[in-house]
């Protein structure tokens, strides 16, 4: 069964594989049993991409499109355009690895590698492997990809947000507002040119001083500016050179 995809039509190709395979992996600390295996089949219910070395990339080179689990080892269906699957013939490419979430509940995404955790791991010469289990031909494949990127942006974007209110340049009854900002697809004029409102936010905060309770807040011309109108810091610094905007703002 081939996967519909919301964008242009395309013949893709289904290439079976073996995913992955219970055992110990100390490297992570963790055992994955037969279980785990049934588990990561039977919650399997949307495509995740393929990608290379657990690297994002802007190349749609396909999906894992069905799971299967089979003793102790673990098997799926790939499905690859055509220009990647041309590509990865031509390569002679067939490891694969499998990312997995941190709680081995779900498959996050499949990877082309040079040096597989699982030597076995790979993209089988033939069809003969046949799974029982059958999908929706009106899943769309890339809108599940779509919501999984989305989601990960907003995990980067609140980390990021956790990171500023651990710093003091945002407060927890800011970050509301500042995951809205992040989140803005919108761009506004700044300096001539046309900027991403999130890069506006990012930079606003980047130079905005700490403010967190407790500890001393380190002044920079640059910090100290953000204190008073261009025009007031000019005065002051012309007038009293030797007193700092900071000092002159906290007893205004």
């Amino acid at each position: 069964m081939k996967p519909t995809f919301s964008g242009p039509a395309a013949d893709w190709i289904e290439r079976r594989a073996k995913l992955f395979e219970a055992g110990e992996y100390p490297d992570k600390g963790v055992t994955v049993t037969h279980s785990d295996l049934s588990l990561l089949a039977s919650s399997f219910a949307s495509a995740v991409p393929i990608w290379i070395e657990h690297a994002a990339s802007p190349l749609e080179l396909g999906y894992l499109t069905a799971v299967a689990a089979d003793g102790d080892d673990l098997y799926g269906t790939l499905a690859f355009s055509p220009e990647a699957h041309a590509l990865i013939e031509r390569s002679g490419a067939r490891s694969l690895s499998i990312g997995l979430a941190p709680d081995l509940t779900g498959i996050r995404e499949v990877s082309l590698v040079r040096q597989p955790r699982v030597a076995s791991a790979q993209i089988f010469s033939d069809d003969s492997l046949r799974f029982d289990r059958e999908f929706s031909a009106t899943t769309d494949y890339q809108a599940a990809y779509e919501r999984l990127q989305l989601a990960r942006q907003r995990e980067q974007s609140d980390e990021i947000l956790r990171r500023w209110v651990r710093e003091g340049r945002l407060t927890p009854a800011q970050v509301p507002f500042a995951r809205a900002l992040a989140a803005a697809s919108d761009t506004l004029e700044f300096d001539g040119q046309s900027v991403p409102v999130s890069h506006l936010l990012a930079e606003l905060l980047r130079h905005a001083p700490s403010f967190r309770r407790g500890e001393p807040v380190a002044s920079t011309p640059e910090s100290d500016d953000a204190l008073m109108l261009p025009d007031e810091a000019a005065f002051y610094r012309q007038h009293f050179p030797d007193v700092t905007l900071r000092e002159i703002a906290a007893r205004r």
